[in-house]
């Protein structure tokens, strides 16, 4: 399994046909450009179909987040890779159901094991694949959001 560094807390690392990024908690703004950055150099390098991103150490949501991840699978589609979406907290899931955050073309999995089924998968069958919990909901305007509606985010 090969491994990328990122900023010191956060790794990118290869297992099969899937990049696995841990997310770190607290992503500054360059942050989260430099690993969008590196995924998608790491998607190309290892021609990979698949990327988890995996947030189980993170713990407060905001629309910030739900962008992150929604532009990071755009990128990651344009270059033919599905991303899978793991680890998430009770508390985040609760905060993206009240904000109405949704995560349309995302698989979510519960664990590394749901998202090695799910990328298998689609090697056995390539008529249909299985996807555990997929959020398919219309895209939220972030615009509409009130700005009391988006604890930890910063005003402009």
């Amino acid at each position: 399994m090969d491994e990328t560094d990122l900023t010191g807390t956060s790794t990118i690392q290869k297992l099969e046909n899937m990049l696995l990024v841990a997310v770190p908690r607290d992503l500054t703004d360059s942050e989260v450009l430099r690993l969008r950055r590196q995924v998608l150099q790491e998607i190309r390098r290892y021609r990979s179909r698949w990327v988890l991103l995996d947030f189980s150490r993170v713990d407060i949501c905001d629309s910030f987040f739900g962008r992150f991840i929604q532009s990071t699978a755009r990128m990651a589609g344009l270059m033919g890779a599905r991303v899978v979406v793991s680890g998430l907290q009770d508390a985040v899931i609760e905060t993206m159901v009240e904000l109405g955050m949704t995560l349309p073309n995302i698989h979510a999995v519960l664990d590394l094991d749901d998202a090695l089924a799910l990328s298998r998968s689609e090697r056995e069958s390539d008529e249909s694949v299985y996807a555990v919990g997929t959020m398919d909901v219309e895209a939220l305007d972030w615009q509409d959001l009130p700005d009391a509606a988006l604890p930890g985010a910063a005003e402009v």
